[in-house]
């Protein structure tokens, strides 16, 4: 039975040649963007779930409450671990992580000049007992034994060494110091939050020989046991927290606490914390889950909607088949295998579609999204019910009116032309509700994005780039901004904690001296330039000059440290900027005094209010030297500044960033929802379109001879296009009244994660739907132009 349903199957198919092409492309088109939107999702959500016991591993945030208000942190001490795996019988092993690119690059030598690295992390002995990635080369239990001994990652290996093989036991410089390499691991895969190409052992560091309860910059991770709860972990750390730290910090109103986090939420997560690798925001998933939701049903409703319009041309061949003793089940099969068919036929082709493009995909969105996924057993199963399930869903209304028909009436040709039409309607105005409704989406994320690349950050992040340096080399970089002066290359530079888009170092504000209120201040550590390098407005008092205090040598000498307020801090102490000036504040434990007040800048992203801002003096805290361009070619002023960098850093390589390029970053994850409703909006359209035109198309064929006749009778172009439009313009108008609509509870919802936020008028709905109306309106004047150039004497001989 089915091998006939097959053979007829294809000969129906094969027969209506402009049908089958229209919805087999349409249903190609829709399952390649499911399936490429399916992948990302998937590489997103598989985050950190290739170790061993990944449920079992959980990474330590830190909460620091002071004031009433509370902070979360990702980094913890480097005491944590070792205290918990003593004390706490819950935890099986557990390790920490010190990412140094956090505060600078390194400059690795081989004996033949050295080359600036990013991704260089110390670890400790029990890292790999945590994260059990594969180990190519090595005694996996002597890798971090000892001081000065590092592991390098197989690409790394690969480029230094030729080949994991030759770069074990091989020596290296490390910013000067000598490491032995004691192994090769496989490369970090993109859907792991770790991200290095250098692992050192963390013995190397001091805090290594001997762990300390202060600073917090170390990811800190426990595995527990077996059936353990890690709320029975968390519950013990209040009371490890005060035996080992005291009732000190309690006496200033400053508390903190550790509590764990999954390690497969740490992609997902918090994303004002610190990571390893950006995050991405888990509403973003749901939206592209929609978005590949609604393009596989804009693919179905064509076929649905085909399929019931030319029901008509199968009238007889029904009536026929139900004469000769076909029952109503074996009709219905009939039409849902070519369903099927057609759905099988789009699956291959997807696939193949989806072969060629994945890697342009992946180059767009930055991530490579492996295909072989689809070929595992689970991808297998899945796609085998996707495929199944859109072919039923697609057959299954046009199969239920087909067979359904009366013989008599269906062989006499009674049956009402255009059945199902209010169906049809219904569909229609959804497919362009739809399109409408995702380039609304489009156009709403674009305006955003482009507000935040626009709008006044209150510094200048044009022509300003930024350098690395390590801590060894403050002591030559006033030498180095004085030749950069002597260059013309630079107008200006100075050093600096961070790059002004993302300053995160957390101090507080105590009682004390004209101030008896606590809260919570962002902390900048800078030299003298930075004001006039990044052109930061001073509102009142006076800007840093070379001999003023910095904190170090003002807590040595016991004098006022003068720092310089933002206006977010004088509403938390209700001050005016000319009041400020010359007030005593404790700004985290050190007498100071207000020297200047600046004007808010964003120094986060444009997700968060502007925090209150204390700017001091201190070299010492500074690892970037921000420098301010001059006016010209950018090409020779670079070329300058790295002749001038070449003198007093021979050995260092000149490794730069622009300081607009990294503040675009900042917004990846908006960049990446604004790409894939760009791409996959348009395929919408496209679809859509394509489902228009075979409608239409049907139409003009069912009404050639009245065209004839209007013709004849002297109906214009112009007569024929309104006769085939009027319809279908109607339920256009209806999408995008329902479309504009959405796009006004979209763009409020989008909004609602920024706290600035561009005003979004009438443009981004107006042009959607004029961009919507206008193809369809070439579409169906296509349709009627082919038409109306027949001949009327053809068309009009006979029924």
């Amino acid at each position: 039975m089915w091998k006939n349903y097959i053979k007829i199957a294809l000969r129906n198919l094969q027969k209506r040649k402009l049908y089958t092409g229209i919805n087999l492309l349409g249903l190609t088109i829709a399952l390649v963007s499911f399936l490429a939107i399916s992948l990302y999702i998937y590489h997103e959500w598989s985050y950190d779930r290739m170790y061993t016991d990944y449920s079992r591993i959980y990474r330590f945030n830190q909460e620091f409450k002071f004031g009433g208000e509370a902070q979360l942190a990702s980094m913890s001490p480097s005491s944590l671990i070792p205290t918990v795996l003593d004390e706490i019988p819950e935890a099986e092993t557990g390790t920490l992580v010190f990412d140094l690119s956090v505060f600078s690059s390194v400059l690795v030598d081989l004996g033949q000049g050295g080359q600036e690295e990013k991704k260089f992390a110390f670890v400790d002995e029990r890292f790999l007992e945590v994260f059990d990635f594969e180990v190519l080369v090595g005694q996996k239990e002597r890798l971090f034994s000892e001081p000065n001994l590092i592991v390098l990652t197989e690409s790394t290996a690969n480029r230094l060494f030729g080949s994991p093989q030759n770069a074990e036991g091989k020596s290296l410089k490390v910013d000067g110091k000598d490491y032995l390499v004691t192994g090769v691991i496989v490369d970090f895969p993109s859907n792991s939050h770790l991200d290095f190409d250098f692992l050192a052992s963390f013995k190397t560091h001091r805090h290594g020989k001997e762990p300390s309860w202060s600073p917090s910059n170390y990811y800190s991770y426990v595995k527990l046991r077996e059936g353990a709860d890690p709320k029975a972990l968390e519950s013990k750390l209040d009371q490890l927290v005060l035996k080992n730290l005291g009732t000190e910090f309690q006496e200033y109103g400053f508390s903190f606490s550790f509590f764990l986090i999954p390690v497969t939420s740490i992609h997902m997560g918090d994303q004002s914390l610190s990571s390893i690798k950006p995050g991405t925001n888990v509403k973003y998933l749901y939206i592209f889950g929609l978005v590949a939701i609604l393009l596989l049903a804009i693919g179905i409703i064509n076929y649905v909607n085909l399929a019931t319009a030319e029901s008509t041309e199968r009238n007889k061949e029904v009536g026929l088949r139900k004469s000769l003793g076909a029952e109503r089940v074996q009709l219905f099969g009939q039409f849902i295998s070519e369903s099927v068919m057609l759905s099988i036929s789009a699956a291959f082709l997807s696939l193949l579609v989806i072969g060629l493009l994945l890697p342009e995909f992946n180059k767009l969105i930055g991530i490579p999204l492996p295909l072989d996924l689809v070929f595992t057993p689970a991808g297998i199963v899945l796609l085998l019910g996707i495929v199944l399930g859109v072919g039923v869903l697609a057959g299954f209304y046009p199969a239920v009116v087909l067979s359904g028909m009366e013989p008599i009436r269906a062989l006499t040709n009674q049956i009402k032309a255009g059945g199902g039409v209010w169906l049809r309607k219904s569909l229609v105005v959804f497919q362009f509700f739809v399109s409408m409704g995702l380039l609304i989406a489009t156009l709403v994320v674009n305006q955003q994005l482009q507000y935040m690349q626009q709008v006044n950050l209150g510094y200048e992040k044009d022509r300003v780039i930024a350098l690395n340096y390590h801590y060894s080399m403050r002591n030559s970089i006033d030498a180095l901004k004085q030749e950069f002066s002597r260059s013309g290359a630079a107008t200006s530079s100075s050093m600096a904690s961070s790059l002004p888009i993302h300053i995160k170092a957390g101090y507080s504000i105590f009682p004390g001296g004209d101030a008896q209120k606590e809260f919570a201040i962002v902390g900048y550590a800078v030299d003298q330039d930075a004001l006039p390098t990044l052109g930061i407005e001073l509102i009142s008092g006076r800007g840093f000059i070379e001999t003023d205090y910095s904190r170090g040598k003002a807590f040595e000498d016991s004098v006022e440290l003068p720092i310089l307020l933002n206006e977010s801090a004088l509403r938390e102490l209700a001050w005016t900027p000319e009041e400020a000036i010359g007030r005593k504040i404790n700004f985290a434990g050190s007498p100071s005094v207000v020297q200047g007040v600046v004007s808010n800048f964003y120094f986060n992203s444009l997700h968060h209010e502007v925090e209150p801002l204390a700017i001091f003096l201190e070299k010492d805290e500074a690892n970037t030297l921000l420098v301010k361009l001059s006016e010209g070619d950018l090409n020779p002023l670079l070329t300058s500044l790295e002749a001038s960098w070449k003198k007093v850093f021979p050995d260092r390589p000149f490794a730069f960033q622009f300081v607009d390029q990294a503040y675009q970053q900042l917004y990846q994850s908006e960049q990446n929802v604004g790409l894939v409703f760009g791409i996959f909006s348009s395929i919408s359209v496209l679809v859509a379109l394509m489902g228009l035109m075979g409608l239409v198309s049907y139409v003009a064929l069912r009404r050639t001879r009245e065209i004839g006749i209007r013709k004849v009778l002297g109906a214009t172009e112009v007569n024929v296009f309104w006769v085939l439009a009027k319809d279908f313009l109607k339920l256009l108008g209806l999408s995008a009244v329902l479309a504009t609509a959405f796009g006004i509870w979209f763009s409020q919802l989008w909004l609602q994660g920024f706290a600035h936020q561009t005003s979004i008028g009438w443009s981004p709905y107006v042009m959607a739907v004029a961009i919507v109306l206008v193809l369809a309106a070439v579409t169906i004047g296509y349709r009627g132009w082919k038409v109306y150039r027949l001949n009327p004497s053809k068309t009009l001989k006979s029924e």
